[in-house]
C-alpha cells in the first residue's frame, strides 16, 4: 500500500509517469503532516503550569489531531483506489449501445467516489487549519512557528484536494450532486482562508512580541 511506503519511495512514485499516486495522495500526505505538527505543538504545551487553564482543551486537540492524521494516512490509499476505479471504468468498451450503457453505469459512481475521496481530505484539513489557529493563539510560544506551518500546510493540502474534486465534477451528470459539492467546496475554502488568516495574525503578533 502507498501509505506504507517510505518517504523516498512515495515521492519517487509520485514523480513517476504513473497516475497514482497523484494530487489527492499528495494532499492527504500534506494534511497528515499538518496534523502531526498540530499534535506536536499541543504536546509541547500540555503539562506545563503556564497553560494549566487550557490543559483540557489541549488534550482534546491531541486526540483529534492524532485521529485526523491516521485518517489522512488511510486516505492516501483510499484516494488511489478511487482513482483506479475511474481508470477501469474509462477502459471499458463503448462501441455498442449496450457497452456504452454498462460503461456509463460504472463511470458515474466511480467519478463520485473520486470526488468524495479528495473532499474527505479537504474536510479533515479545514478542521486542522482551525486547530492550528487555536494553538497559534494560545499554545507554548516556543512552538509558534510550528503552529503557523501547520496552518499554511493544512490550507495548501485542502486547496490541492479541492482541485482534485473539481476536475471530477466536470464529468458528473448528477446536477444536484454537483451543485451540492460546489457549495461545500466554496464553504471549505472560505472557512480555511479565515482560519489561516487568524492563525497567521496570531503567529505574526507572537513572533514580534
Amino acid at each position: 500500500m502507498l501509505s506504507e511506503s517510505t518517504i523516498a519511495e512515495f515521492l519517487e512514485q509520485l514523480g513517476s509517469s504513473q497516475p497514482v499516486p497523484g494530487g489527492g495522495g499528495a494532499a492527504a500526505l500534506s494534511g497528515a503532516q499538518a496534523a502531526s505538527l498540530v499534535t506536536m505543538v499541543a504536546r509541547l504545551t500540555a503539562g506545563k503550569a503556564a497553560f494549566a487553564a487550557i490543559e483540557g482543551r489541549i488534550r482534546e486537540i491531541i486526540v483529534e489531531g492524532d485521529r485526523r492524521r491516521q485518517e489522512l494516512i488511510q486516505a492516501i490509499d483510499q484516494d488511489a483506489a478511487a482513482f483506479e476505479a475511474v481508470i477501469q471504468a474509462y477502459a471499458l468498451p463503448h462501441t455498442t449501445a449496450e457497452e456504452k450503457a454498462v460503461r456509463a453505469a460504472s463511470l458515474q459512481p466511480a467519478l463520485k467516489g473520486a470526488t468524495e475521496s479528495p473532499l474527505n481530505i479537504a474536510r479533515h484539513c479545514v478542521a486542522l487549519v482551525g486547530l492550528a489557529a487555536e494553538l497559534a493563539e494560545s499554545s507554548n510560544p516556543q512552538t509558534i512557528s510550528d503552529a503557523g506551518t501547520a496552518a499554511v500546510l493544512a490550507e495548501a493540502a485542502l486547496s490541492g484536494a479541492i482541485l482534485q474534486a473539481r476536475i471530477n465534477l466536470k464529468a458528473i451528470k448528477d446536477t444536484q450532486y454537483v451543485e451540492h459539492s460546489r457549495g461545500e467546496i466554496a464553504l471549505l475554502l472560505m472557512v480555511a482562508r479565515d482560519s489561516r488568516t487568524r492563525a497567521m495574525a496570531a503567529v505574526e503578533d507572537r513572533l514580534e512580541s
